[in-house]
């Protein structure tokens, strides 16, 4: 049975260019390499950013329980210009792995299948191993729900998963994300009565009623926050009236905003809170309100169980780290995995989406490490 070395394979998928949802190739070439060790493979579609769909791949070896998952994405971000190393090359230098993916996150996607092609080959165990791996994760984020829908038609229950995103910070596996906050935009919208400036009590101004709302949900604490998660957020990030005229009280002013909230709330919960404030102070200036949300993730959080202490134990064995588990970041497919208990345990995020990603070749070798000692210690 083939191994499988984490700093050749990863050196392999980064020249790929897998910029957005565009395969070239990669799953087909992926389903390979893992079907040569027993893997049963299958390419589960999506929609993608252009006319072609979004390729996915779901693979699994073994049938019983328990039932440990991997989860990656091979799409990357672009800013490619003015690299020192092209790309798309995957090239070593003086220590480091060179290239777009090397950290985020084709790096950490060859460090499991390293881990796991070892571990297949050198123990007997009874259970099963998946990996789940979306094209799309920077982008519409679209193929890990297809995945999870397509195993939940087939009742296939998922008992642990482990997400490579890059969560380390100064080393590998000092930080542990054991949840994720959610992320919800929204447009306020408010409607006035538009009139001459000079002739006041003849309008009612919804650029008033609008600065009035922002400053009411500026100023309203949302929560206290959770031991592992900081209070909720709300940022306005953009405001616009469409008025031409400096005399002329325009008829309606709009603003977008992002709320980042912590998993004491679900987005319908949170949604209602946000339009009561919005609603009780368009109502005192007299304007009406159209507001529109959308939900890119939920908040969601792991309980520290024995899978994250068996990982915590693992990484201080292996790196000399003391784990901190913690909900930091932004989103990430995990949000897709609903109630299956995980965590996100990757790289180091030193050099994500920048000019002249790179990783160390050290950082590679200890997380495949770790990767094998965990499914050793599962099963």
């Amino acid at each position: 049975m083939k191994i499988f070395n984490e700093i050749k394979l990863a050196q392999e998928l980064i020249r790929f260019p897998t910029v957005k949802t565009e395969d070239k190739g990669i799953m087909k070439f992926l389903s390979k390499k893992l079907s040569s060790i027993g893997f049963k493979c299958i390419i589960i579609k999506s929609k993608g950013t252009g006319l072609k769909p979004a390729l996915n791949l779901y693979a699994r070896f073994g049938k019983s329980k328990p039932h440990i998952n991997f989860l990656g994405h091979t799409d990357v971000v672009a800013n490619l210009n003015n690299w020192k190393i092209p790309p798309f090359r995957g090239v070593v230098r003086k220590g480091y792995l060179n290239g777009r993916g090397s950290q985020d996150m084709k790096g950490g996607i060859a460090c499991f299948i390293s881990a796991v092609s070892h571990f297949i080959k050198n123990k007997k165990f009874k259970g099963s191993i998946s990996i789940i791996i979306a094209a799309d994760e920077e982008t519409t984020g679209l193929g890990t729900p297809a995945v999870i829908k397509y195993l939940k038609r087939r009742g296939e229950k998922i008992d642990f998963s482990i997400i490579a995103e890059p969560s380390s910070n100064k080393s590998v596996g000092d930080e542990i994300r054991i949840g994720r906050r959610g992320s919800m935009n929204g447009t306020i919208t408010v409607y006035g009565k538009s009139g001459h400036s000079a002739f006041y009590g003849s309008y009612i101004n919804p650029c008033t009623a609008l600065a009035k709302i922002i400053a009411k949900l500026k100023s309203s604490s949302l929560d206290n926050g959770t031991k592992f998660m900081p209070p909720s957020n709300l940022e306005f990030t953009k405001m616009n009236v469409d008025n031409l005229s400096e005399n002329v009280v325009p008829q309606s002013a709009s603003a977008k905003f992002n709320v980042r909230f912590n998993s004491k709330y679900k987005s319908t919960s949170l949604k209602k809170k946000l339009s009561k404030i919005i609603n009780m102070v368009a109502k005192k200036e007299k304007c009406k309100t159209r507001i529109k949300y959308s939900v890119s993730g939920e908040a969601f959080f792991t309980q520290p169980n024995k899978e994250i202490y068996m990982v915590k134990k693992i990484v201080k064995k292996i790196t000399g780290n003391s784990t901190k588990l913690n909900c930091r970041g932004g989103t990430s497919d995990s949000r897709f995995l609903g109630s299956i208990p995980r965590l996100e345990l990757g790289l180091r995020n030193t050099t994500i989406h920048m000019v002249d990603e790179r990783s160390p070749i050290s950082d590679l070798k200890k997380l495949a490490k770790i990767y094998y000692n965990i499914l050793e210690n599962y099963f």
